[in-house]
């Protein structure tokens, strides 16, 4: 797989209390003729203006922070409850509307090789036999580097230890090898991003198809894994409405709706920084050209809020078209968005109590069958 694989690294910096850590030693195992370096501390490295980090260049830390948070969320938006796991930083994808342009101060994917740490905070999460919902896609893809760092061959034998623990791996790839390796599970979700595929092709290099996507999703979900998709960020074009919901169509005609563990919608939102970055580095991208943008409370600008809600409401009546128990909600939007859309509010919705509700008890299974 690796003579196959584009983002194998081309040099590898080591920070020294990370070395002997087994993932570590499990990295460098893979890679014994990329370049090596190892280093006092990282950050120092950084400030010093060492040279500027590429995508190919994997820098191994030893973590001293907390491996588990709480996602952010947004100022002003509703809350979710779900835990970010942020144990690799950065993304091999070119995508223009990305983040992680504007919030990381180097180009380099930063590996925490001190993964036990990892494995010992997952154990505390647990609260008292409640759902947690934990996910590794906030600050990286988490099947993008999959096939060389075999991230799943090391966190899924642990979950069976923590099975009020719901996984998701949010991806934008089809890099599901690994994960057909083990028993499938519904506590593991494995969640894909997606948009129609005009705009993959644009804003989302490097990438699978949308096809591509859908098909990986479909064979973890025949494996015994439950499923997610994320249409996140919505992007207005033309014809947007009939791009939209020939996603819709697409997904739920390969995949049963019963196996779909939530869907997510959320438009496209960007810092004034960000907005700024993408205008330099993307000056034909279209990503700006549609739609009125304003700014919300959290400092981003995002689609005046009539037009959200109408590109919200034509996904869902679409998803609705198919399934009316599946749990759909908004990533990142106020109360008052989720009452246009949805005529009601997170707690009224009970489809949406895995999602929403802090004491939800585990009850040996993580969806409806």
């Amino acid at each position: 797989m690796k003579t196959q694989y584009p983002y194998n690294p081309n040099r590898l910096v080591i920070e020294e209390s990370a070395l002997n850590a087994a993932f570590t030693q499990k990295i460098l195992s893979a890679f014994p003729d990329v370049p090596k370096q190892i280093v006092g501390q990282v950050n120092e490295i950084k400030k010093s203006g060492h040279s500027q980090y590429k995508k190919k260049e994997f820098i191994i830390t030893d973590y001293k922070g907390d491996m588990i948070k709480t996602c952010p969320g947004c100022v002003g938006t509703v809350n979710c409850n779900y835990l970010v796991a942020n144990i690799v930083q950065g993304c091999p994808f070119g995508c223009t509307y990305c983040f992680l342009q504007d919030y990381m101060n180097s180009g380099s994917i930063v590996i925490c090789g001190n993964l036990e740490k990892f494995f010992e905070q997952l154990t505390q999460v647990q609260r008292n036999g409640f759902l947690v919902r934990l996910g590794t896609g906030e600050l990286a893809d988490s099947l993008a580097f999959d096939p060389i760092l075999g991230l799943t061959d090391e966190i899924i034998p642990h979950l069976k230890n923590v099975p009020n623990v719901i996984m998701e791996f949010k991806t934008k790839s089809n890099y599901v090898e690994n994960l057909l390796k083990h028993d499938g599970s519904e506590q593991i979700v494995i969640g894909w991003s997606v948009n129609p595929q005009i705009i993959i092709n644009h804003d989302e290099r490097g990438t699978a198809s949308l096809d591509e996507r859908i098909e990986a999703a479909r064979k973890a979900a025949n494996h015994g894994y439950s499923v997610a998709f994320h249409f996140d960020p919505i992007i207005m074009i033309n014809d947007w409405e009939s791009h939209y919901i020939d996603v819709v169509n697409k997904i739920f005609a390969a995949i049963p709706a019963y196996k779909i563990a939530w869907i997510s919608m959320g438009v496209l939102r960007i810092t004034p920084s960000l907005k700024s970055i993408i205008q330099e580095r993307y000056q034909n991208s279209k990503l700006l050209a549609y739609g009125e943008f304003t700014m919300s409370q959290d400092g981003k600008f995002r689609y005046f809020r009539p037009l959200r809600v109408k590109l919200y409401r034509t996904i869902l009546n679409a998803i609705r078209s198919y399934s009316t128990k599946v749990p759909v909600y908004c990533c990142m939007e106020t109360d008052q968005v989720w009452q246009e859309v949805f005529n009601a509010q997170p707690s009224e919705q009970s489809e949406l109590s895995l999602i929403f509700d802090r004491n939800t008890v585990y009850a040996g299974s993580c969806q409806e069958s």
